[in-house]
């Protein structure tokens, strides 16, 4: 069997990029992804995220503790879903 193709090692320019394939490779595509989080403390529910050069953060209603600010977990789950 086949290994899968290393997708961080893919071209970027347009017309060689996987997606403008007609098919992808029959071994199949692996990504890693790296990332962090943590619970900012003192801040009640406020949480933070890194991936790559992008930080998020995410809280809770006021009813859990929180204070209102970011979107919950739950809908950043329901946002990646959708994407």
């Amino acid at each position: 069997m086949e290994k899968p193709v290393d997708g961080n090692l893919l071209p970027f320019e347009k017309g060689q990029r996987i997606i403008d394939k007609p098919e992808l490779p029959r071994q199949g595509v692996f990504t890693d992804n790296e990332v962090y989080t943590e619970v900012v403390l003192g801040k009640g529910q406020l949480k933070r995220g890194l991936f790559r050069q992008f930080e998020i953060f995410c809280d809770e209603a006021q009813r859990l503790g929180g204070d209102d600010l970011y979107p919950s977990p739950m809908t950043y789950l329901a946002m990646g879903v959708g994407f």
